[in-house]
């Protein structure tokens, strides 16, 4: 104990005042972990294995994007292409919706008996509908 209060003395230029704390809480269960050996406890990280650099084409791997940083990239404003294409998507998307209902439209408007093709062609544009 001695040497434990010389060599705080001389690390902090100041006496150590908390003994009493110190005798009362030694034992305590949640500073007793603390003294046990260090190969006795889990560790926290995984030991990495090495991985032959020279084999690989490429150069190394940065770090993966972080969670912040992928919203972040979401919320950016599209460059001027990508604004571009994402606008001709939707209106092709919206011109094969339109020209599926003049498909059906007549499917429904024809008078004459319905064939097979048809027939599941009308089930099928009602199921999508629905």
């Amino acid at each position: 104990m001695k040497a434990a209060l010389d060599y705080f003395f001389n690390a902090y230029s100041a006496k150590f005042s908390l003994e009493h704390a110190w005798r009362e809480l030694r034992h305590d269960q949640k500073w007793s972990s603390t003294y046990l050996p260090k190969d006795v406890g889990k560790k926290k990280r995984k030991q990495v294995l090495e991985v032959d650099t020279e084999d690989e084409v490429g150069g190394p791997e940065g770090r993966p994007v972080g969670v912040k940083a992928a919203k972040a990239s979401t919320k950016r404003k599209k460059s001027g292409k990508e604004e571009e294409l994402s606008e001709l998507q939707a209106i092709m998307e919206v011109k094969q919706k339109l020209s599926k209902l003049k498909l059906f439209d007549r499917l429904l408007a024809k008078k004459d008996p319905l064939n097979e093709t048809e027939t599941s062609l009308k089930l099928k544009f009602m199921s999508e509908m629905l």
